[in-house]
């Protein structure tokens, strides 16, 4: 892992708010392509993009306590098991809406 990366890792990882967002930054491409394929993999209705899981992930993980991060493989397979539960939340709240739940 590069440095810059591991150092943003573990400052993320102690509460220091602008290494998130600067985290978040230099992984985004990355991490919305992982949004993209969660998307494709769950068949996800098109009312909901990429992008917008992307955030909403960012929002989810960034409001977390004491979440640690060692390594970049362990921080985006969080990410992605947190996409995975948004967009499965989403066509659940999409499918019980349907069927009239309230």
């Amino acid at each position: 892992m590069e440095p810059k990366l591991s150092s943003l890792l573990d400052s993320a990882e102690h509460g220091d708010r602008a290494a998130s967002e600067q985290l978040f930054q230099t992984l985004y491409t990355e991490l919305h392509r992982l949004a993209k394929r969660e998307l494709w993999r769950n068949n996800a209705p098109a009312s909901l993009s990429p992008t917008t899981v992307l955030h909403e992930t960012f929002l989810d993980m960034s409001g977390r306590e004491a979440v640690a991060f060692p390594d970049r493989a362990r921080f985006m397979a969080y990410a992605a098991r947190a996409m995975r539960g948004l967009v499965i939340d989403y066509a659940r709240n999409r499918h019980a809406q349907k069927r009239g739940a309230q």
